[in-house]
């Protein structure tokens, strides 16, 4: 069987059951059955520890760095071994648990951050942004002269802006003039 096929719960139910009835070994069962040995294992932790819902599937959960940090915390610390960790907190491979131990025992809390995918976009301020303070208003003048002082500042940069329209319009229709 391939490497990354999902087995169903019919399937793991079945294994299980031959398992737990004594009818085949867990190295036995593995070789008929094209599987690995820790599959088989880890497929009859969660039957035992969650009964038939524990087959049906672990639930692809997000975790985030505190509860890495607290599952990790416990695997080193009780007598609990990776596999029995994982079974625990629903964890869908022990090998999940060892690549988040790894990268804590070598970077330390920061190391739990998942880096996978595209980094996000972070917010920034558009660069060509209009100027926002207005010559000439201070903040002891009342509300009445400041916007006096702001609408003769806003007339003064559109008749600025009519001109340069104007000149560029003249510069244009002599280029256009043989």
């Amino acid at each position: 069987m391939r490497k990354n096929q999902k087995y169903n719960f019919n399937f793991k139910l079945r294994l299980v059951t031959i398992l737990q009835q004594g009818k085949d070994s867990i190295g036995g069962l593995a070789k008929l059955e094209g599987l690995s040995k820790s599959n088989l294992q880890f497929w009859l932790r969660l039957y035992e520890y969650y009964g038939e819902q524990g087959l049906r599937g672990v639930a692809r959960k997000t975790f985030t760095i505190e509860e890495k940090n607290t599952i990790i915390q416990e695997y080193q610390q009780s007598s609990l071994s990776l596999m029995e960790t994982c079974v625990k907190y629903r964890i869908s491979n022990p090998s999940v648990l060892s690549t988040w131990n790894n990268k804590f025992q070598s970077n330390g809390f920061s190391g739990l951050q998942e880096t996978r995918g595209r980094p996000r976009k972070t917010t920034t301020i558009n660069t060509m942004t209009k100027k926002t303070t207005i010559p000439g208003i201070k903040s002891s003048m009342s509300e009445v002269e400041k916007l006096t002082i702001e609408v003769e500042y806003l007339r003064a940069e559109n008749d600025y802006l009519k001109k340069l329209e104007a000149l560029a319009q003249s510069k244009q229709a002599k280029k256009k003039k043989p």
